[in-house]
């Protein structure tokens, strides 16, 4: 991935975010880029990236060998919305994460989009399960048969997730 690649991924995510959380979410796909185990996806219209998606470790104390996933984040350039782009991305991702043996992707996110693609709420542990207030919004999508039913436990993401505010869902809507 070239630089041009990168700073153009963060401006999707910039744009995708608004100036409420854009910035903070460009920085959080920044850190997330410079780690090697990072899966990024993009998909591209007129020669240029329209959406992007990222998927960082997420592990199950109990269930070191469980290979899994978070989403996050996802955007798509306001000026491709509705055009496919999100669609995309989702769709090449799970190709692309089955393909390297992932057994299961989690996200905490909007309960009307992703479904789509095969995600549906969990009852599986986030890293701050107290501040879990919107269930509907954390989800898995199992790509091992099998895999979701037997995870249990403490969840570990990425040091940059393990801020509380990020699994805090009192005040989305």
């Amino acid at each position: 991935m070239t630089q041009t690649d990168i700073e153009a991924i963060l401006e999707v995510h910039r744009l995708a975010f608004g100036e409420a959380e854009g910035a903070e979410i460009a920085q959080l796909a920044k850190d997330f880029l410079d780690r090697p185990d990072t899966i990024s996806i993009s998909a591209k219209r007129d020669g240029k990236i329209a959406g992007n998606v990222l998927f960082t470790p997420f592990v199950f104390k109990d269930h070191l060998a469980t290979k899994c996933y978070l989403l996050a984040p996802c955007g798509v350039s306001p000026e491709y919305q509705g055009r496919g782009v999100g669609k995309e991305i989702m769709e090449t991702s799970i190709r692309q994460l089955t393909s390297t043996g992932a057994d299961a992707v989690f996200v905490l996110g909007v309960p009307t989009f992703y479904p789509r693609y095969g995600f549906a709420q969990t009852d599986k542990q986030t890293p701050y399960p107290d501040l879990l207030t919107a269930t509907e919004a954390w989800m898995a999508l199992e790509l091992t048969p099998g895999t979701v039913e037997k995870l249990s436990g403490q969840t570990i993401a990425i040091q940059q997730f393990m801020q509380s505010h990020w699994w805090d869902t009192s005040g989305r809507g």
